[in-house]
């Protein structure tokens, strides 16, 4: 079993993840190979992000008292302050690096990684793995600008193993299902019909969907019924927006008419007390 870290900067393990030192940071990064059944547990959590790239054999990790099992070429992302718990048996080699920085919340977030733990299910690619060593060696030589080189290598393979499992999602095997939804979510959808169009009992849809998007179906129904009503409430704010600059521009042209023809009767000679009373009512509403 080999292990590597880079024991200098140890005590930057537990850094906290709001640090504005830097956007991006590595608090520390290295490999694992497994000779021997290991199982590790981290009862409190760290106060940084922990990203963890399988290379080699299959690991369970146990999210919410539920385990999954996941293959060479997955990753797993486990947020601030999180127990994780994962186990395995050997062959097994991961990558692995723990940052914070106070862009770290938002870059994820951007990326599209809007639940945690994070479990990205994908086919191994060796151009990431190349990424991930290049990082890990940038990070132990400790040569100038390693941080804002690890910084910079951290932000592609994020990107890539979002993009890589993105892709693989489409190509699902919940594509229709997936499609259904989305088309439908306003309606009522029970898990008995979604399973029957991927063929797939009611207890593995469950599983499956789980393990592919990351959340269960009823919660995703409920985040995309919220979205559609924060759309709904933006749409009818345009409009009352638009409805308010509409008569705000027909009051204003309408001023400019009155005012005009009020100039032209106030030199007439021949209106009657009352009406040049009301003019000069009139005269003072527009002025004001």
């Amino acid at each position: 079993m080999a292990r590597i870290t880079h024991l200098h900067n140890d005590y930057l393990n537990f850094k906290n993840n709001s640090s504005h030192d830097y956007p991006l940071l590595i608090n520390t990064a290295g490999y694992y190979d497994a000779s021997t059944p290991f199982k590790t547990y981290n009862s409190i959590g760290r106060d940084d992000y922990y990203l963890l790239y399988l290379v080699d054999g299959q690991l369970s990790v146990i999210v919410d008292n539920k385990e999954y099992t996941i293959k060479k070429g997955s990753a797993v992302i486990f947020p601030p302050k999180y127990r994780y718990k994962y186990f395995g048996n050997p062959p097994v080699h991961y990558l692995y690096a723990h940052f914070t920085g106070s862009y770290a919340d938002r870059f994820l977030e951007e990326c599209g990684f809007d639940s945690f733990p994070c479990i990205l299910e994908n086919d191994f690619k060796l151009e990431l793995q190349n990424k991930f060593n290049l990082m890990i060696n940038t990070y132990l030589y400790n040569e100038p600008l390693s941080i804002q080189k690890c910084a910079y290598l951290l932000q592609e393979i994020l990107i890539d193993i979002y993009e890589y499992a993105k892709a693989k999602k489409e190509d699902s095997p919940l594509k229709t299902s997936l499609n259904y939804i989305h088309t439908f979510f306003t309606s009522k959808i029970d898990i008995p019909h979604l399973a029957s169009l991927e063929n797939l009992s009611n207890s593995r849809y469950v599983t499956v969907f789980k393990n592919q998007i990351g959340k269960y179906m009823e919660e995703r129904l409920k985040k995309l019924k919220k979205a559609t009503k924060k759309l709904q409430i933006l749409n009818q704010n345009q409009r009352a927006n638009l409805i308010l600059n509409i008569a705000s521009a027909i009051e204003q042209n309408m001023a400019k008419i009155i005012k005009a023809n009020l100039i032209d009767l106030q030199n007439a000679k021949d209106l009657s007390p009352a009406l040049q009373d009301r003019l000069k009512l009139d005269e003072a509403r527009i002025k004001s």
